[in-house]
């Protein structure tokens, strides 16, 4: 039954919306999406985003009796993202800025990260409000004021939304209780400029790892 609604909403969503997105899957490399790059930062990130695939690792699916893997087809203007990179607010007015090593009491600017996704109204009228906070990302401390910060995968650390999946069932009509059940976790920039909003089961932020499921954005005209 929930795989029959599912079809159901994904029907409605293309007769609502109009055809699917101009995204071809033939014109993305299902492996080279997944791609992270590490040194992208978050100031890259800032603007207008808007949804162009879904995406389901191959082991992920497996395991999960997800018949569908790699990159999959989503109904135009499913969804849009808004990303705005934040300086950290404790540091406003203070030359030192946050504390980023308390044991040697060593200071810099460091920048959050918030996001607004949008979807369209035959999906639902939620709105997701994403938040990266800077020690989300990995980084290093060299010194006062000096470090790599806010680069490559971050960690969410709040999904503020009805369904923390970002309703991934009724945007790919891809029904499994495992992606309902799960969290966004995971924003990064892959090497081809697209952002990722996913899940994995492992650490994405330290390592290159399968992603699990996820979303990819590409920058609006």
């Amino acid at each position: 039954m929930k795989k029959l609604i599912a079809s159901l909403l994904t029907l409605t969503m293309v007769l609502t919306c109009g055809s699917f997105s101009a995204f071809a899957a033939a014109d993305l490399d299902p492996e080279a999406v997944v791609e992270f790059d590490r040194e992208s930062p978050v100031t890259d990130w800032e603007g207008e985003w808007t949804l162009i695939a879904a995406y389901i690792g191959e082991e992920y699916a497996d395991d999960n009796d997800i018949d569908t893997n790699g990159l999959i087809e989503v109904p135009e203007n499913a969804a849009k993202m808004t990303v705005t990179a934040i300086l950290d607010a404790s540091a406003t007015g203070s030359d030192a800025g946050v504390m980023v090593d308390q044991a040697a009491y060593l200071h810099a600017h460091v920048y959050d990260m918030e996001a607004t996704v949008t979807f369209d109204a035959s999906i639902t009228d939620d709105e997701a409000t994403l938040k990266l906070p800077w020690d989300g990302w990995l980084y290093e401390v060299r010194g006062e004021n000096d470090g790599d910060f806010n680069k490559g995968v971050g960690k969410l650390s709040k999904v503020d939304a009805e369904e923390k999946s970002l309703y991934f069932t009724a945007i790919t009509g891809i029904e499994s209780e495992e992606i309902d059940d799960e969290n966004m976790k995971y924003v990064g920039m892959n090497t081809s400029g697209q952002l990722i909003v996913c899940y994995c089961e492992e650490n994405l932020v330290k390592k290159d790892v399968e992603v699990s499921f996820g979303f990819i954005f590409q920058r609006a005209e």
